[in-house]
């Protein structure tokens, strides 16, 4: 007789699910048993104060202690800087280190821009875009999957981003890989809502899906083709999608192109092939072809990425899958299904592998678990006898999710410290980051160039830019051997005579090279903090 019972309680929730939207949404849902397949979707009006809710609880989670640390010397203070420079060199071409830079679109240094003219320059609204992407990707999944799954799953989508240590890695650096996932997930629910067949504005799909798109294109360039991808691979699958084209399909595509076309064809039109060679040629080619920057990576390292990044909950992500392929109320999440795939699998294919490329899958696979979770709660929730053993299966999960995360804490430290993946390991910078501050919290008499000389070779200078806020000059004593390579943001120097040639400057070096400065020059020090010191340094011969 349970059985009878269950069967027909599934049979129920099937139908429920597959009814048409505006049956299910022009009502608030039941709360008196809410896991019991009755009105399960939320109305409007639920669904908005329900992702509300979802955004201030991502807040909490993801801007405290924004500025707590100092730049990393890689990508933070790149982007960093290039946002504050476009605050004296214009909107358009974007400049770091006081020379052009073609390497990435600039919708996010656009929008950090705006923060440090309004706010000022800082690490926190450095890194404001990026976590303002994630309390976005996370109301804005919580909101859609209200609308067209349950609440229910909306809140287990929530806690599965927000407990998700890469999803919260990508929204808590100054980067752009957040903007980027929002823009993917912008163009997945267009396409999801492609399929709604009874749903009179299905056609807002296109707009959705372009809408997004366009964000996407103007975050990452290339890395956006993964919606390309996905678009005809989905296509393939539900070739219904395309009866909802026409009209929306052009005006969407006529909206894409009027908010990507005008930046690039400037760029192109100015610059040519200086811009194509380093936008395309080092960016895409190159990375794709190589594995650059010493990242060098084994094909299934995304892999391991998901098992220390989504501790445990990353065991669920195969059945989720599989689920949103085999399971009627899940079929909405199937074009999340083949994003999730296409990620993964093009960006394995990629040779150079970073952990935050993959980034753009967590929303998706996040909304994946959540349903097929919420499915499987809801197979227990059937029977009122089985409380206790509900009771203890979220006792279980709670302990296995802690037990995961402790086990997976040095994996995840590896992942993005400065030990790149070839061994190399890039010098500390905290030193020389509290000193900057210090002694740049004031105007210096001694313009020009910042020079720094280090003991290591391979030091990177973003973050010495960003603090300065002056350009730096590496320098050695000697000029670079011919054939010694060379890269603009660890190792590009040029000889202290050289650098010297117009007048005196400041010198950031470590202390330990302070005996080796030649005889024909004259070193003042301004101040010291560590194991690096800053002065003013005058050729006298």
């Amino acid at each position: 007789m349970g059985d009878t019972v269950e069967g027909s309680s599934e049979i129920a929730y099937v139908r429920h699910m597959e009814r048409p939207f505006k049956e299910t949404a022009s009502h608030e849902p039941s709360d008196a048993i809410p896991l019991f397949g009755r009105d399960l979707r939320c109305g409007k009006r639920v669904a908005f104060f329900s992702a509300a809710l979802a955004s201030v609880l991502a807040c909490f989670v993801l801007l405290p202690l924004l500025g707590h640390r100092p730049l990393t010397s890689w990508d933070e203070g790149i982007y960093a800087e290039v946002s504050r420079e476009m605050l004296s060199s214009g909107w358009l071409v974007p400049h770091w280190n006081a020379q052009l830079w073609f390497v990435k679109p600039p919708l996010m240094m656009w929008i950090t821009a705006v923060f440090f003219k309004l706010f000022g320059v800082g690490e926190f609204w450095a890194r404001a875009g990026s976590a303002f992407s994630g309390v976005a990707t996370v109301g804005l999944l919580h909101g859609w999957l209200a609308l067209r799954q349950s609440r229910l799953t909306a809140w287990l989508s929530s806690l599965l981003l927000l407990s998700n240590f890469g999803f919260q890695h990508a929204s808590r650096a100054g980067e752009v890989d957040m903007l980027l996932t929002l823009g993917c997930l912008l163009a997945l629910i267009g396409l999801a809502e492609l399929q709604e067949e009874d749903w009179p504005g299905r056609h807002w799909g296109w707009y959705l899906f372009w809408g997004g798109f366009a964000i996407a294109v103007m975050t990452k360039g290339a890395a956006s083709i993964v919606l390309v991808f996905t678009l005809l691979f989905f296509a393939v699958m539900q070739r219904r999608i395309w009866k909802h084209g026409g009209k929306a399909f052009v005006l969407g595509l006529a909206l894409f192109l009027a908010v990507v076309a005008p930046w690039h064809v400037y760029m192109i039109h100015r610059f040519g092939s200086e811009f194509l060679g380093d936008y395309l040629g080092y960016q895409v080619l190159q990375r794709a072809a190589t594995a650059i920057e010493g990242h060098v990576t084994h094909a299934w390292y995304y892999l391991g990425v998901l098992l220390v990044s989504a501790p445990f909950f990353s065991l669920l992500f195969p059945s989720a899958i599989a689920g949103a392929f085999r399971r009627p109320e899940m079929k909405s999440l199937r074009v999340f299904a083949v994003f999730s795939l296409v990620v993964i699998v093009f960006f394995s294919a990629v040779k150079t592998r970073l952990p935050h490329y993959i980034a753009p899958a967590y929303p998706a696979l996040a909304a994946l678990t959540a349903a097929w979770l919420a499915a499987q709660w809801r197979r227990f929730s059937l029977d009122r006898k089985k409380a206790s053993v509900r009771v203890s299966i979220v006792a279980a999960a709670v302990v296995a999710y802690i037990a995961c995360t402790l086990i997976t804490i040095g994996p995840r430290k590896q992942l993005h410290s400065p030990m790149l993946s070839n061994g190399l390991v890039t010098g500390d910078n905290k030193d020389a980051v509290l000193l900057l501050r210090s002694v740049f919290r004031h105007p210096q008499p001694i313009q020009g160039p910042l020079l720094v000389w280090n003991q290591a070779r391979f030091v990177p200078i973003p973050s010495s830019i960003f603090y300065a806020q002056r350009p730096v000059q590496q320098v050695t004593l000697q000029p670079v051997p011919p054939g010694t390579p060379v890269e603009r943001y660890l190792f590009d120097p040029e000889p202290l005579s050289e650098a010297m040639a117009n007048g005196p400057r400041l010198l950031l070096l470590d202390r330990t090279l302070v005996p080796e400065i030649p005889a024909d020059y004259t070193y003042s020090p301004i101040q010291a903090q560590g194991s690096v010191e800053i002065g003013s340094i005058v050729r006298t011969k």
